[in-house]
């Protein structure tokens, strides 16, 4: 023991002194490229203008260069044309598109959360998506992007944008409904929102604590629950966007609704129990029941698989005892049940058909209730029970079975409900975000990670390692915002994203994990420097976007060099351009932009992507239920949890998509009407960003001699030039 907890005290040693925890020390009078070409290998060639355009245009809108675009950029001679362009782009509303999308993959956006074998569906999440595609196009300073996302409701608005949708970053789940008691499902909640600040923001796995103190790191149990401690404080919350008058109608209209709903339902089943008791009593009084109850009856006799003893002569007569000693039995349990229920005003938790206490999860649970004998109950289920028993009818069954004056009041009581629903104001617009609790608490540490077994307790702070701050005003969000903000790891983990968005590689490989477990920078220096350059421009992300993308070493070729190969395979240290795969969104995107089918317009309620052929794909409904089938093929991460980086992988059902899909027929189709006047030339320049070579207008040609242009249309979708950037 005494052996381990040494071992244990030189880990924490060492990873306090580890590069990612220590102050920023930027290299003086610097630049990117000098800072690259300190790696003493020689850089390939510059790219070509085409190449660069086109580059330059998917990195930044995700969307390729129109042709007129290209050719204005290659008859511009000044010096400053690709400057140009990039400024261009920079204030393209496309810009937004593109690179909220990269964020939204950390944030684990989704519009639905997993109920069970169902989904539970959040109506208003893409407010959170424009959100963020509007603070990108505004170009948002990184660190109030990062504390709006936290604390927006605890911070003063910004003129004439509102902040508050960022607190979907939380409130767009995951929750965990009632597919776990409350102190579980509460626990891995807290353990989500915890992994995803701590990860996205901090580069730092602190969830690995939950359990123990995190083996690696320098990060204990105490600190989890520290931070986790500002979730419980904090509860789930909708903001209307109505007045207040708008919002108390329509709730009060909606309650209405589920209230008559609840009252048919009850009225069906207990007109149904009537009817069943008075089939048991003419079947014991050997009376006659009428063609498909006799039907029923008789399929029951038949059966064998009965889960009781009794014999059928003696069931009618024995059904009427235990029909009357079940109706005793409920109304008890019933009493005592409605005993045990929170006092009416009691406070109930805000959670998206969530709950916070086992009398919400499961009313009654934990009353000692009375029931039937085992056998007796079979046999009662087998008759009585609503609504698949032999004896019992449902809906629109029942109505041939009532009285006039049953049917008359049930139909008085579904036109009410017909009416309430015509009547029901509209649904007013809202957002899925955080509120604080009432009362803020501390939590005790789980042992092991188990809600059950609690330890000492932990007071609301910052991790020790990164100052231990304390958290004492409400939840603590706030105070947390402001904590990771001023943490150097914080522009770390920031610019390392940027710089892999735009290069396809990182220069931490690890982009969510600064840990000991993670990568090393390739380039110390030059991740000190883009972190010092983002504090320095006041954390302006397009202004680090336009330094690094007008850098010499962005604009290189993607040639290669025997020489560096041997050095630098890998290309850890850029002397020349990763050639890249389109993601699934530009793959979409691309397509319907060289068929002229893109929708321009910005921002809006979702759309199916199985469904809709227009938008862009950033639009489309995006579910941890069941993600598009077009984007898991091309590697859309899973919303579950938040994704570092995209995998790329290349397998042949990919190529089968652009073999097979409708979707992309139809784009080919509608590229082949585009093609008129000059067909080959004006699709490579749609396609490829640049005229075709005389050797492939000669297979073109040959080609359309033995097939049509929509299919040559499709042969050129397929190709690895139109899916590829240089």
């Amino acid at each position: 023991m005494m052996y381990r907890m040494a071992i244990r005290a030189l880990v924490l040693l060492a990873a306090a002194n580890w590069w990612s925890l220590e102050p920023l020390h930027a290299p003086k009078e610097a630049s990117i490229d000098s800072l690259i070409a300190r790696s003493g290998l020689h850089s390939v060639r510059p790219a070509t203008k085409r190449e660069l355009i086109r580059r330059v245009s998917f990195d930044l809108t995700g969307l390729p260069p129109k042709p007129a675009e290209i050719e204005a950029f290659l008859n511009d001679q000044s010096p400053k044309a690709f400057e140009k362009v990039v400024d261009r782009l920079l204030a393209s509303p496309h810009f937004g598109e593109r690179w909220a999308r990269y964020w939204l993959d950390i944030a684990r956006y989704s519009e639905d959360d997993v109920l069970g074998l169902s989904r539970e569906s959040y109506s208003n999440a893409w407010r959170y998506r424009d959100w963020v595609i509007e603070a990108y196009n505004r170009d948002l300073p990184y660190d109030a992007f990062v504390k709006a996302q936290i604390a927006a409701d605890l911070m003063p608005q910004g003129q004439g944008f509102d902040l508050r949708p960022a607190l979907g970053f939380f409130g767009l789940g995951p929750w965990y409904y009632t597919i776990a008691p409350p102190p579980i499902a509460r626990a891995d909640e807290r353990h989500d929102r915890v992994d995803v600040v701590t990860r996205g923001f901090l580069g730092l796995t602190v969830a690995c604590a939950r359990c123990h103190d995190h083996k690696f790191d320098p990060i204990p149990t105490k600190d989890y629950y520290g931070l986790a401690g500002v979730f419980a404080s904090s509860e789930y919350k909708e903001f209307a966007l109505a007045p207040e008058a708008e919002t108390a109608l329509y709730d009060a209209h909606q309650k209405k609704i589920k209230d008559q709903e609840k009252a048919i339902k009850d009225l069906e089943q207990k007109l149904s129990l009537q009817l069943a008791e008075g089939f048991i009593r003419k079947i014991a009084a050997h009376g006659q029941l009428d063609a498909k109850t006799q039907e029923r009856w008789t399929k029951f006799q038949a059966r064998k698989d009965r889960e009781y003893p009794f014999k059928m002569e003696t069931i009618p007569g024995l059904a009427l005892q235990v029909y009357a000693e079940k109706k005793i039995i409920d109304a008890e349990n019933d009493a005592a049940v409605s005993a045990s229920k929170p006092k009416k005003g009691d406070k109930k938790t805000r959670l998206p058909n969530g709950y916070e206490t086992y009398d919400e999860f499961c009313p009654g649970c934990q009353v000692v209730a009375k029931s039937l004998e085992r056998e007796k109950y079979y046999l009662w289920a087998d008759l009585f029970r609503y609504p698949n028993a032999v004896l019992t009818y449902k809906e629109d069954e029942l109505i041939a079975f009532l009285s006039d004056a049953d049917k008359a009041n049930l139909a008085t009581q579904k036109a009410t409900l017909e009416q309430l629903k015509k009547d029901s104001p509209a649904a007013y617009p809202f957002l899925h975000g955080l509120g604080e609790r009432a009362q803020p608490v501390n939590l005790k540490v789980s042992l092991r990670g188990d809600p059950y077994n609690l330890g000492e307790e932990t007071p609301r702070h910052f991790p020790a390692i990164l100052g231990g701050r304390p958290f004492t005003s409400g939840s603590g969000r706030l105070e947390l915002a402001e904590a990771i903000v001023k943490t150097p790891i914080a522009a770390r983990v920031a610019v390392n994203r940027i710089w892999g968005n735009l290069f396809g590689s990182y220069l931490v490989v690890t982009p969510s994990n600064f840990g000991k477990l993670g990568g090393k920078p390739s380039n110390p220096e030059l991740l000190e420097f883009l972190a010092q350059r983002l504090i320095d421009g006041k954390w302006s992300q397009k202004a680090l976007i336009r330094e690094i993308v007008l850098s010499k070493t962005y604009r290189l070729s993607s040639d290669s060099n025997k020489e560096n190969e041997k050095t630098d395979p890998d290309n850890k240290l850029y002397w020349r351009s990763n050639r890249r795969r389109l993601d699934a969104e530009s793959t979409r995107d691309a397509i319907l932009a060289v068929s002229g089918a893109l929708d321009g317009k910005i921002g809006g309620p979702s759309v199916d992507l199985e469904k809709d052929e227009t938008r862009r794909t950033i639009y489309g409904k995006v579910s941890r239920f069941r993600l598009a089938e077009s984007l898991s093929l091309f590697d859309f991460p899973h919303p579950s949890i938040t994704s570092e980086k995209r995998n790329v992988t290349l397998v042949p059902l990919q190529r089968l998509f652009f073999l097979n899909s409708e979707f992309v027929e139809n784009r080919a189709k509608a590229i082949a009407a585009r093609m008129e006047v000059r067909p080959l030339r004006d699709a490579y320049l749609e396609l490829f960003g640049r005229e075709p070579n005389p050797h492939e207008i000669e297979l073109g040609e040959k080609f359309l001699k033995s097939a049509d242009w929509r299919r040559y249309a499709q042969v050129l979708l397929c190709s690895n030039e139109f899916s590829f950037i240089d």
